[in-house]
């Protein structure tokens, strides 16, 4: 499958944890922005059949519906979009409506995914977060009457005061309308308020080990609520997987359009430039061509950070031999790692710790 990612840089306010390419005080670049986003997905070259696009930033519903709209008819013009393709929008609960659901849902988009991060407002202003739980379950009704039946929740794992019950508690009132959730471990990256007020002890993070066990608990509970785990942070009702996201672990091919989206085609990667002044100058941040030993260690990394696993022969190709590896023999006999129809696949109690699975995969 082919897919389209598209970048929307603007926020109302950034939040103390965020790292991302993404600007709060920006706004007067909007109209700028959108006509070189237009400009660049315009002069792509390629021509694909295209399965997924998704809409992400930023916070591409603190913009008007109308900038969205055009995007997607300047993508349906250059593209052949499948009549039946994923097409997600990300949204915060504050800056949602159901007048913008509905020009959403008009132009196609049919996969909503909502920054909710915490139903405990005191969690959310720590966060920096504009929304409170008030404002989800309005904003996700609102998506139900327009609607929309696919829908994920973005929930953070590790905050300040969090506890198993709280969160149990906001999945099963989530569940009513959502049909995915998403769950991230909350990072503390370089250069973020966030980082400054826990080495200042203004906010104190749970341990990583209580956080670990929080986290192998609610995988139990998500199963026992008819959520299937099919990726270390994602579960789905039966059907709502996301294909856009599946398309990244199966290394299928993605374009990127907007400041600092990457593309990945063929063994090749690039990304444009994380700044207004490079990303209008059409500059680039990087261009690589993967060598066979990147290659063979990302197809490890990304099968095994979910359900599809990878072919153990296409391996071989790019000069990883596993099966004659110490290591993998010993996974498999106890049960971390399944061998099936020449497919190796995790065994989904041990997501948790597949970075150290994959460590000792790829040392060769």
């Amino acid at each position: 499958m082919n897919s389209i990612y598209v970048h929307i840089p603007f926020c109302e306010q950034k939040c103390k944890y965020c790292a991302f390419a993404s600007f709060d005080n920006q706004f007067d670049q909007v109209q700028k922005y959108f006509d070189a986003l237009q400009k660049e997905i315009e002069s792509s070259t390629f021509e694909f059949r295209i399965g997924s696009i998704f809409i992400g930033g930023g916070t591409p519903s603190a913009v008007s519906p109308s900038f969205i709209a055009e995007i997607l008819k300047a993508i349906r013009k250059k593209f052949d979009v499948d009549k039946n393709a994923e097409i997600t929008i990300e949204a915060n609960p504050n800056s949602l409506n159901e007048q913008k659901l509905k020009e959403y849902f008009s132009k196609g988009i049919n996969r909503l995914s909502v920054g909710v991060q915490s139903l405990e407002n005191k969690q959310l202003k720590a966060l920096g977060r504009l929304h409170n739980k008030t404002q989800v379950f309005k904003a996700l009704k609102a998506a139900k009457k327009v609607g929309f039946k696919n829908i994920n929740c973005d929930l953070l794992l590790g905050l300040e005061n969090q506890s198993y019950h709280q969160l149990k508690k906001a999945i099963k009132s989530l569940k009513k309308y959502a049909t995915h959730f998403s769950f991230y471990m909350l990072q503390v990256e370089d250069g973020t308020p966030l980082k400054s007020m826990v080495e200042g002890g203004r906010i104190k993070l749970p341990d990583d080990d209580k956080v670990v066990k929080i986290y192998h608990k609610l995988v139990s509970f998500f199963r026992k609520q008819g959520l299937k785990q099919y990726e270390i942070s994602n579960f789905a009702k039966k059907g709502f997987e996301c294909l856009h996201n599946l398309n990244y672990w199966a290394r299928g091919n993605y374009l990127g359009f907007g400041l600092g989206a990457h593309s990945f085609v063929g063994d090749t990667r690039w990304a444009n430039a994380s700044n207004f002044f490079d990303y209008f100058a059409g500059k680039k941040a990087f261009v690589e061509k993967l060598d066979d030993k990147q290659v063979a260690e990302e197809i490890v990394m990304l099968g095994l950070r979910c359900n599809l696993g990878f072919d153990l022969q296409q391996l071989q190709k790019f000069g990883l031999d596993l099966e004659n590896n110490d290591h993998f023999q010993e996974l498999l006999q106890n049960n971390i790692l399944f061998l099936q129809n020449g497919r190796v696949k995790i065994n989904p109690d041990y997501y948790g710790v597949s970075n150290l699975v994959i460590e000792k995969l790829i040392d060769f």
